[in-house]
């Protein structure tokens, strides 16, 4: 089944891309109850994804260590190098939220070097997760240093990049469109992430006074909603979704922030065709 990246190419941070994965996960899990969805990342000493589901201050107030160190992408490493992964290890070391969200947590490898032999085991891993969910999403690192996020990323049927109002970040995404091959050859899906849509730089704005190689009538947004990274960095990402999905869209910030997501999981699905399983 599919593997859908969500990568920002610059090496800058605060593009929104964890938030962007996570948003659009909680979006297809709501309307497609049915789909199995397994969500990873690839970042060194980062909680944000696991954060967004998970109390993860809770979990070490509690001093429930195992619950960390024992699963996610750190178990599997032992289990591939020994020979010993199959696609059901995966369900064993991932964690659920809700009925269809699974998270596969990255490394809490502490130095680099550990955390880097751990990192080139990831996308053998992907390779398995893909023969048990419906649709595997990959937080990655962002931009170009990194051999494993290249791998990751040539194995991707779409790849999700997320752009933001930030000059100069717009100004290296406009050299990267022009010269990075895999933007070139894959199927692209861009996407404002904590957009301000009463910026100079708005979209539209934007579109007009950069050359973007992808077409421009399909670009998305993601609004920023404050409640939404409250409930982030709370783990209640999912919880927010279900508490207000039937919110008005032309009334209320939070029914327009999910009607927007869902424009991007229904672009998503139709960029990946066949390739997920008819449900």
């Amino acid at each position: 089944m599919p593997i859908i990246s969500f990568w920002n190419p610059t090496g800058v941070g605060q593009t929104g891309t964890t938030a962007t994965m996570v948003s659009v996960a909680n979006s297809i899990a709501i309307r497609n109850p049915s789909y199995k969805i397994l969500l990873t990342q690839t970042h060194f000493s980062s909680l944000k994804m696991e954060s967004a589901y998970f109390n993860m201050d809770r979990m070490r107030s509690k001093g429930n260590l195992d619950d960390i160190t024992d699963i996610g992408v750190d178990a599997l490493e032992r289990l591939l190098r020994s020979n010993k992964i199959t696609p059901e290890s995966i369900k064993t070391y991932a964690k659920t939220k809700g009925d269809t969200i699974e998270v596969l947590y990255g490394s809490f490898k502490g130095d680099k070097d550990s955390f880097r032999r751990v990192l080139e085991t990831i996308p053998f891993m992907l390779d398995y997760a893909a023969q048990c969910y419906d649709m595997v999403f990959v937080d990655l690192t962002s931009g170009l240093d990194v051999k494993e996020v290249d791998d990751i990323l040539k194995k991707s049927d779409v790849i999700v990049v997320t752009l933001n109002q930030d000059k100069e970040i717009l100004n290296k995404m406009e050299e990267r469109f022009s010269t990075l091959k895999v933007l070139q050859e894959k199927p692209i899906l861009p996407v404002f992430a904590r957009y301000d849509q009463y910026l100079a730089y708005n979209s539209r704005n934007i579109l007009r006074n950069y050359n973007f190689k992808f077409d421009k009538r399909e670009v998305y947004t993601i609004p920023y909603n404050s409640l939404y990274f409250d409930a982030l960095n709370d783990g209640r990402a999912l919880d927010f979704f279900i508490e207000h999905y039937s919110a008005d869209p032309a009334t209320t910030r939070e029914g327009w922030m999910i009607s927007e997501c869902a424009k991007i999981s229904d672009k998503l699905l139709k960029l990946l065709g066949s390739k997920v399983s008819d449900k």
